[in-house]
């Protein structure tokens, strides 16, 4: 084992991409290296996906970000936390905005190194001042597209403290390519946290417009826990009573192993407007589940239309409608060259290897 030992920050209030990256990694640290990770204490779906995933308890530190209901009680909090522990750790590793901007400069200030996982362009989460002190308080942006490295032009042009490392592949997703069936009944699903920017209501649209009783669409996921995400969950369901589609349309709620609800779906679409790189589409991919996604932020690193999936224009309502449509006409060919191109890219010795290596480098 290494002497290398990190501290993993993590304090989102909610399980999304972010986190599954996240827990992904230390799934496949086994014993490389030494390591905690801090996440809030309030996030029960979290701790209780990291101890499902192999993650140790005694690993596992918990704080309260948000004493008091006020995040910058516990944004102060994190970063007197974290002055207390840098010394035990060779170099921290920050997986949300907030804590780049608590947690990071703390283990700066002891001359640490620190390194800040970007999962979406700093174009779409705009945080103004933030992105600046989080980018020079970073040692090192470990962007997950080429297209999340290039929005940080905005604050440096010359982007050379900006690495790029896929996010990693669960191979748990991989699926032996099933027979195509003749059945009627298809299946469309959404997979993702219900809020704006995942862009369902774009697909309710598109759906809205199929003729065709036989089609279903199903939401994998539920909102975040914000009153803007609970609001856009609300105009979705009045969309669904308005134009009569409670019969063709369900919502699974959170969903700790997406898989389960995956086995009878015949088309993943994901809408989402400029999406970083999207594991949902790499592990539907992987899955052999074929996948329709917008042209929008890192998708394009993944799908070549219409031979490892299907791209549509953001906002074309009536383009996105004929593509779904595809789910009538299964390709055989596409999926599998789909399984096979993510398992090339995404491989081990491409993400977490890759990772992990960098984790060495920064500590010497």
């Amino acid at each position: 084992m290494s002497n290398l030992k990190v501290l993993f920050v993590d304090t989102c209030h909610d399980v999304a991409g972010g986190q599954r990256s996240l827990i992904a990694l230390l799934s496949n640290v086994n014993n490389k290296f030494k390591y905690n990770v801090m996440i809030h204490n309030g996030n029960k779906k979290y701790l209780n996906e990291l101890l499902a995933n192999g993650v140790p308890r005694e690993n596992i530190i918990l704080i309260n970000t948000k004493p008091l209901g006020l995040k910058i009680l516990g944004g102060v909090k994190l970063f007197f936390k974290c002055m207390t522990l840098a010394k035990k750790y060779s170099l921290m590793h920050c997986n949300t905005f907030f804590d780049g901007l608590f947690a990071m400069p703390s283990f700066r200030l002891q001359a640490k190194k620190t390194i800040f996982r970007a999962r979406c362009g700093i174009d779409l989460s705009n945080h103004g001042i933030v992105d600046n002190v989080i980018y020079h308080n970073a040692s090192v942006i470990l962007a997950n597209s080429e297209y999340v490295k290039t929005t940080f032009s905005r604050i440096n042009s010359n982007l050379a403290k900006i690495d790029v490392i896929y996010n990693p592949l669960d191979l748990k997703f991989y699926r032996e390519f099933k027979n195509i069936t003749n059945e009627k009944k298809k299946i469309i699903a959404v997979i993702g946290a219900i809020t704006e920017v995942k862009n369902q209501m774009e697909v309710l649209k598109a759906f809205s417009l199929i003729n065709n009783e036989n089609i279903f669409l199903r939401f994998i996921g539920e909102p975040r826990s914000t009153d803007k995400d609970r609001l856009y969950n609300d105009e979705l369901m009045s969309f669904i009573k308005k134009h009569n589609l409670e019969n063709r349309i369900e919502f699974s709620g959170f969903v700790s192993d997406v898989r389960t609800q995956l086995q009878d779906v015949d088309l993943v679409c994901v809408p989402s407007d400029r999406e970083p790189l999207g594991r949902v589409i790499f592990e539907t991919q992987l899955f052999n589940i074929p996948v329709l996604a917008s042209n929008s932020g890192g998708n394009g690193e993944l799908i070549i239309d219409g031979k490892t999936g299907y791209l549509y224009e953001l906002g074309n309502i009536d383009q996105l409608k004929e593509k779904m449509l595809k789910v009538n006409s299964p390709n055989e060919k596409l999926i599998n060259d789909a399984q096979k191109f993510v398992l090339e890219r995404f491989s081990p010795d491409k993400t977490y290897l890759a990772e992990f290596e960098l984790y060495e480098r920064l500590s010497r």
